[in-house]
């Protein structure tokens, strides 16, 4: 076995030393001329030990020159042994090449633990001793210490990539490593073959199959890229270009590249029409149009792959986009003051958006989006620094805009006029969570109970909180007006009310109130109360409709198993009246599948048989109802009887969501999200929700 092991030694490439003097003496001769050597090293050492660096300058059949320390000295070749390097600092200092020369004769011996010690003890003197760290590897690949061989390895290319032939070691490892799957070690080994060895042959093969497996494997996305680039620039006409290229166009449309993903994507598409990567490509680059605004391309191209390919998922993933082509989206590219939409707000038909950097407002009649700029300037600089809106109420005469630092400003739309209620004039605490207004009463809510104001009052603002009222919570997040009530929700989910004829607050209760609900947002729509909650016990959340005097409550679920908690939570909702008209139709006994629970079964329960609870109530004026959450949009006609359907258009935006307020605006849904301002056209008068 060492036999084999010094023979692989011995065919190493590397700087020759002269050990004897008739080496030395041959060498001298062939390549001591000077214009040959005049900026070559040599390292002279001497029987008794000394040992001199200079310049080489030549020798004859029996002498040597060197220049040294400025000095030319002749010295006999008898006696002493050259070392030629060009670059001294890679010159190991005399005890360190005194144990690398033992270690080589213990090799000899056949034995290699003492020769690695010797070799560590070398290294230890002189750290920069390339053929050290050399015979290092080779005896931990000997023994199947990889980790450690591929160190050193790595060490000697960086002292001396020149003067080894590392490329055999680097791919003997790296190709273990990838038939094992160690992707990460296959990929140091194949990089190092690429950095100190730029000009080998297999470096055309080898950047393809590391850019691969840097994408593929590790999802190390910028490097990957950057290699697959080069590789398609350098190498082309390889046989990995094709699926280079794909994942070149597939890569820039994931970092944001979109102008150069589309013409890359467009050349493939192009260029290989029968690639097997050709409906995903057409996918992104409808993506990619879907993220640039371009939404008839996006459509066109969606529409596309759909009649090309007869895979269900590729279908389903088209009809996605198509769908998310139905919205038109405003973000602060387009001038919103932040891509975050945290509040909506409507005084006819205009439509005010609260954001982290103040407000907008638009007109949406006539199928308009148009932003109205001067007055959203004229109050997002009506302070110091801009504000950070949390809730906006709004009416033809006036504008109320809760902030979360700075109390709540008040514009007057007749006049112009913009007041500041905040803590620094007493009014108002410095965050307002909501803010409702009918013709009588403002109301705020905050951290430290409910706020009141009474139109043409001169006395100051009413408070109510835990300690001064039967209010049973001081947090309050959500607040609706009706003409005989207020009500709230605390942060903890409870619901409250006021009584505005006898000024007194109590807790809601309802039979229809599950053990572990709590409310989130709460709306009304002409006489019904609309409420969505969410329970963490069991996953799961909907909406609970009652009358206008909280009567006739009921609870509808509408997704269970929903871990994630900010899902559980954005649930949004709204509504108008249903003023399609009624479509008779006869009903259809409803299918029993076998094995189908039977409701009248006593031991039937809906929850654990995993069934949403019962429709909601018929109101007396029929309702249009959506739903929003970060998933999905639903609709529900509540006169028809039947259980909310999905719109089918489950995303807005390509990638993560979340939803933070609903309005409807005439033939429009509004979207508060994280992503920005959605729209979505909708015909009220003939709603269908497969039509959406």
């Amino acid at each position: 076995m060492y036999q084999r092991f010094l023979k692989r030694t011995q065919r190493k490439e590397q700087r020759t030393y002269l050990a004897f003097a008739a080496i030395a003496v041959a060498l001298a001769v062939l390549l001591g001329q000077p214009t040959a050597h005049s900026q070559s090293y040599v390292v002279v050492d001497s029987e008794n030990g000394d040992r001199l660096t200079g310049n080489w300058r030549g020798a004859t059949d029996t002498h040597f020159k060197i220049e040294y320390n400025g000095q030319l000295l002749q010295l006999p070749l008898a006696g002493h042994t050259l070392s030629f390097v060009s670059d001294l600092s890679t010159v190991p200092d005399r005890v360190a090449a005194k144990y690398f020369k033992n270690g080589l004769t213990l090799l000899e011996l056949g034995l290699p633990e003492r020769a690695r010690r010797n070799f560590e003890t070398a290294i230890e003197e002189f750290p920069r001793y390339p053929d050290a760290h050399y015979q290092l590897g080779l005896l931990y690949a000997a023994a199947g210490d990889t980790e450690n061989a591929l160190e050193r390895f790595r060490s000697v290319a960086i002292l001396d990539a020149d003067g080894f032939d590392l490329v055999p070691r680097f791919h003997e490892i790296g190709d273990a490593a990838l038939a094992n799957e160690v992707y990460s070690v296959a990929v140091a080994c194949y990089q190092l073959i690429l950095t100190y060895y730029p000009e080998h042959p297999e470096v055309s093969v080898l950047k393809y199959l590391t850019g691969f497996l840097l994408v593929e494997e590790l999802q190390d996305y910028d490097a990957g890229l950057s290699l697959l680039e080069s590789a398609v620039k350098e190498h082309p006409g390889m046989a990995g270009q094709e699926k280079a290229r794909f994942l070149i166009g597939k890569l820039q449309a994931e970092t944001d590249r979109l102008e150069t993903a589309l013409q890359t994507l467009e050349a493939f598409v192009r260029e290989h029409p029968q690639s097997e990567w050709i409906y995903e490509a057409h996918l992104i680059r409808a993506t990619v149009n879907l993220k640039l605004g371009r939404l008839a391309e996006a459509a066109r191209d969606a529409i596309r792959i759909s009649e090309m390919s007869e895979d269900v998922e590729v279908q389903e993933r088209a009809k996605q986009i198509i769908d998310e082509t139905k919205w038109r989206v405003y973000t602060d590219a387009e001038g919103l003051p932040d891509r975050q939409a945290h509040a909506l707000a409507t005084d006819g038909t205009r439509l005010w958006v609260g954001t982290p950097g103040g407000v907008m407002l638009f007109e949406t009649a006539n199928r308009q989006w148009s932003p109205i700029p001067v007055v959203a300037h004229l109050i997002n600089t009506a302070l110091e620094a801009v504000p950070d809106v949390t809730t906006l109420a709004a009416s033809p005469q006036e504008v109320w805009i809760g902030t979360r630092s700075q109390g709540a400003l008040h514009y007057n739309q007749l006049t112009g006029d913009i007041q500041n209620y905040s803590p620094k004039n007493g009014f108002l605490p410095a965050r307002i969570k909501d803010i409702q207004m009918d013709d009588t009463e403002i109301w705020f809510a905050t951290e430290t109970g409910v706020i009141r104001r009474i139109r043409g009052s001169t006395a100051p603002f009413l408070y109510y909180n835990t300690r001064n009222s039967f209010l049973l919570a001081d947090d309050i997040e959500r607040l609706l007006l009706t003409p005989t009530a207020v009500w709230c929700i605390s942060t903890e989910g409870d619901i409250f009310v006021f009584d505005r004829e006898r000024e007194g607050w109590d807790s809601y209760h309802s039979t229809a109130i599950r053990e572990g609900m709590q409310f989130v947002e709460l709306a009304r729509a002409e006489d019904q109360l609309l409420f969505t909650w969410f329970n963490a016990n069991e996953q799961s959340n909907g909406y609970f409709q009652a009358d206008m005097d909280g009567g006739n409550g009921k609870a509808t679920t509408l997704h269970i198993g929903v871990e994630n908690e900010n899902d559980l939570r954005s649930i949004y909702i709204s509504g108008v009246l249903d003023t399609a008209p009624i479509v008779e139709e006869a009903p259809e006994p409803p299918a029993i599948e076998e094995n189908t629970p039977d409701p009248i079964d006593p031991d039937f329960s809906p929850e654990s048989e995993g069934f949403a609870l019962e429709p909601p109530p018929i109101p007396q004026i029929p309702l249009v109802l959506w739903i929003a959450t970060n998933h999905h949009l639903y609709t529900h006609r509540t006169r028809s009887g039947d259980v909310w359907q999905d719109t089918n258009t489950p995303r807005i935006f390509s990638g993560a969501l979340n939803v933070h307020a609903l309005a409807v605006v005439a033939d429009k849904i509004w979207l508060a999200t994280s992503e920005g301002l959605a729209t979505l056209k909708v015909d009220v008068e003939s709603l269908e929700s497969e039509d959406l």
